[in-house]
């Protein structure tokens, strides 16, 4: 050491002195810079917006000007649903110090070992900022790795042995950004997607880069449309197995023999021609697992994209699968890849038990009012032009159980559904359900029946265009004379209503047309009662009874029905203990609403027909209370009547009742609820009128200015 500072001792003195300052400079720097990568300090630098940029790191060490080394990092970011984390057990950088005299953070190489990666989709956005050049630049030229661990992208995880190395900038504050000429590859690698295994023993080779460019200018998925990228792969395959055999479908993978091999490329969001893909996959589905078969899978890029699919037939199930499909066009629309259907053509052959057929029915409607419950065979010959499903093309469902919910009601049956393409502009597909033998039931009380019978179909159509199939779907329910074995069943949806069913049975026929919804529907259904048993306001009846309902209007997932023009036929009507049951009367709707959604409601405007008034009077009170020359009137001749009624919450409202015969003049009120009767009731023969108020039990009559009375009694609804 002396023989070092006496040599020292002879330089000049300006060059100890620059070499001192050196010197100094350094261990300040040595200090300071270890001090700051140790402390919160260069937490607080880092940090200052962790909802979008968070960096935490072990031991940090500098001892070179501009570079360090730091272990077990870790750094998490968001960008607008984009939210990344990446690990790695050592890295070490070095920074451009003469780059941030032009605001721009400039990190030539990162070193890092053992990195993993996580990417996903963040529940909550981070909104990016406005087009911008004001910020500063990060710029970092090569990120490499040779112990790349592990890759996740949503549920897709690869895991293996690789090494990499990536680029980007990045203009913060709304700036450009980035990516350099970037590249992955693995070996001896295992890929899953959301737990499931598909492919080990993996060699992954990967590159990508886009054109520097503006958030605005590809937003999200659109950076596909920019980007060029090349991946291999040639990886065995596992053998994916669907288990229906238990309360739940189990999907799993188990070792193959298989491969896959593909050579994919892409530039500016198109696949490059010669792209190729061969995917060979042992499947093993149904209860227990069985084996099915090797789905071989093709993919070739030429002018167009051309994808096959081989299954070979499986003599135990049936199975088999054979598809040719052409994608016209290079270009992947990965921002909205339903933009392929119009671009589709080719043919689909094959059958297959599903354990489950319920999605045929989601391709007609978009509301689970009609569902093919359970599984069964399905076969297909399908062909596709252009993104149309061609005519001529077919589908059958030899078996399946078939559901359909109408108005809080369940009709179920075993059934055979067709499936075609027929010629029209545009073509319509169709799904026609024959439903040999059905019952109906409450969903609320799906044991008791309220009709069953045969021959029920079920017919939907829609345009043929896949994209558009749900758009206009459009479904035809109909069935006849099915048995309905007890009426009285039917007073839950009456509740607490003046009108009781007390028994009798009946046939019900029903033809209703609804949209995919299953909101919007236009038919009409029979009722025909026989020795039908009915109580209203406290007048018990007898005898067979039609009713014609049509529905005008009909929105059946809200229960609200528009009922112009149904009929209500009675026929040899016994009214109470009388022996007569010539009896009959018929109510025709002119103007009707039924709401049958809680709280259950009812308005028309009706017109009524009756072999005479008699029923009419037993309202307001027994005869031997009437004037003898009311009674004489009873019988003598058809009656024709208007009113208008509301029907709500236990309570029936009728009012601007008008009846004539050829004798008899009759003007009415009533309110019919849970706490009595009460009503005015004007009845004019010739010069001789009456009213009647009718309170409860108590009546009091109105003789002398009968019309004048009833006139100024208020109104019990609106008039319409």
């Amino acid at each position: 050491m002396s023989l070092i500072r006496e040599r020292m001792q002879r330089w000049p003195r300006p060059l100890r002195t620059t070499l001192a300052v050196l010197l100094a400079l350094y261990l300040v720097y040595l200090i300071a810079g270890n001090v700051f990568l140790n402390t919160p300090l260069f937490d607080a630098l880092t940090n200052r917006k962790p909802e979008k940029y968070w960096l935490q790191t072990g031991p940090a060490l500098t001892v070179v000007p501009g570079h360090a080394v730091l272990w077990n990092v870790r750094m998490r970011g968001q960008a607008n649903r984009t939210a990344y984390v990446l690990s790695a057990k050592r890295a070490s950088a070095r920074i451009s110090v003469w780059a941030l005299f032009r605001r721009e953070v400039r990190i030539p190489r990162v070193d890092a070992s053992e990195v993993r990666a996580v990417v996903t989709r963040a529940d909550k956005a981070i909104a990016p900022p406005p087009r911008s050049d004001d910020g500063w630049t990060l710029r970092l030229d090569a990120i490499h790795s040779d112990s790349i661990r592990s890759g996740q992208f949503g549920g897709l995880l690869i895991t293996g042995n690789g090494r990499g190395t990536a680029g980007f900038l990045k203009q913060m504050r709304g700036g450009p950004s980035e990516l350099f000429d970037s590249n992955a590859t693995f070996e001896q690698a295992s890929v899953s997607v959301d737990g499931l295994t598909l492919l080990d023993e993996a060699s992954i080779s990967a590159h990508a880069r886009y054109p520097r460019h503006y958030r605005d200018q590809a937003p999200g998925l659109r950076k596909f449309g920019i980007l060029s990228a090349g991946l291999k792969i040639d990886a065995r395959s596992q053998a994916i197995t669907v288990d229906t055999g238990g309360a739940q479908v189990k999907v799993g993978a188990v070792p193959s023999t298989a491969r896959l091999s593909a050579d994919l490329a892409m530039d500016h969001g198109e696949l490059r021609r010669g792209s190729h893909l061969v995917w060979r996959m042992p499947v093993h589905a149904g209860v227990g697992a069985t084996d099915r078969g090797l789905l071989a899978l093709q993919l070739d890029v030429a002018e167009a994209v051309r994808v096959q699919a081989r299954l070979p037939r499986d003599p135990a199930t049936g199975s088999e699968l054979q598809a040719d499909l052409q994608v016209a066009g290079r270009e992947i629309p990965f921002h909205a890849m339903s933009d392929l259907l119009p671009r589709l053509s080719g043919q689909l052959r094959g059958s297959w038990k599903f354990e489950s057929l319920n999605w045929i029915s989601d391709l007609f409607v978009r509301k689970p009012w009609f569902h093919l419950d359970g599984g069964g065979l399905l076969r297909a010959d399908l062909e596709l032009a252009a993104g149309q499903l061609a005519p001529g093309s077919t589908l059958e469902i030899p078996q399946v159980t078939a559901v359909a919910e109408v108005a809080g009601i369940q009709m179920r049956g075993a059934a055979h559904a067709q499936g075609s393409i027929v010629a029209g502009k545009p073509d319509q597909a169709r799904l026609q359900v024959a439903i040999p033998r059905f019952s109906a039931a409450p969903l609320q009380a799906p044991g008791q029946v309220l009709f069953e019978g045969n021959a029920m179909t079920l017919d939907l159509a829609g345009d043929a265009r896949l994209e558009k199939l749900k758009e206009g779907a459009r479904a035809h329910l109909r069935f006849n004379d099915a048995r309905v074995p007890d009426l009285a069943r039917y007073n839950r949806y009456l509740r607490d209503e003046p009108l009781q069913l007390l028994g009798g049975s009946g046939l019900l026929s029903g033809d209703v047309e609804l949209d995919a919804t299953g909101r919007v529907g236009t038919g009409h259904a029979d009722l025909r009662g026989q020795q039908a048993r009915l109580q209203l306001a406290g007048i018990a009846m007898r005898g067979n009874a039609r009713l014609q309902a049509r529905l005008r209007r009909a929105d059946f997932d809200s229960r609200q029905f528009d009922l112009d023009g149904t009929t209500l036929r009675l026929q040899d009507v016994r009214i109470g203990d009388g022996t007569d049951s010539n009896w009959w009367g018929e109510v025709a709707i002119r103007k009707g609403h039924l709401g049958a959604a809680a709280p259950w409601q009812a308005e028309a405007v009706a017109g009524l027909e009756l072999r005479d008034a008699g029923p009419l009077l037993d309202v307001f009170g027994e005869r031997s209370a009437y004037p003898r020359w009311v009674l004489g009137l009873v019988d003598s001749g058809q009656v024709q009547a208007t009113g208008q009624l509301r029907w709500r919450q236990g309570q029936l409202l009728v009012d601007d009742l008008h009846a004539e015969n050829d004798r008899l003049s009759l003007r009415g009120r009533l309110d019919l609820g849970k706490s009595g009767k009460r009503g005015d009731l004007y009845l004019r023969w010739g010069m001789l009128g009456a009213g009647i108020e009718l309170d409860g039990q108590q009546r009091q009559w109105h003789l002398a200015g009968a019309r004048e009375w009833y006139d100024k009694q208020p109104r019990l609804l609106p008039p319409k």
